[in-house]
């Protein structure tokens, strides 16, 4: 009897160890940068590091401004952050950035200063505007 209980005990203990062990694989907590857009995302801290990549990697720069008060960037996060292709993509074919506050820099709201709100900063049109500007010196 001791025995079937003893037996029983240490039964208990490796099925809520081995419990234990999965949960905390499957909790990954999130990357800081990602806040959320994908874990799995190589994300850049800043715009210029995101130029600097952009150049270096001659990948587009994609930038993901949003607030997390917002309900339609919580939708869109929502969606981006569970479709397999957009995550394989942002993964191997952009350098990408969020930012959850809005900046000075005219180049990052041409349009507005609206949330959700992307931009995508390609290597190509960068290098034609130096052009563009070094021909009007």
């Amino acid at each position: 009897m001791l025995q079937s209980v003893l037996a029983l005990c240490l039964f208990l203990i490796t099925v809520s160890s081995n419990l234990a062990i999965a949960i905390k694989k499957e909790k990954r907590p999130p990357q800081t940068l990602s806040r959320g857009w994908g874990d799995d995302i190589t994300w850049v801290q800043t715009y210029e590091e995101g130029l600097f990549h952009a150049h270096k990697s001659n990948k587009p720069l994609m930038v993901i401004h949003h607030l997390e008060d917002c309900q339609y960037c919580q939708a869109l996060k929502k969606e981006f952050s569970k479709n397999e292709e957009i995550q394989e993509m942002a993964q191997n074919d952009f350098i990408m950035l969020n930012l959850m506050h809005e900046t000075t820099d005219k180049n990052l709201s041409p349009d507005g200063q609206y949330v959700p709100r992307i931009m995508f900063v390609v290597i190509d049109n960068m290098k034609r505007a130096l052009r563009l500007i070094q021909s009007e010196l």
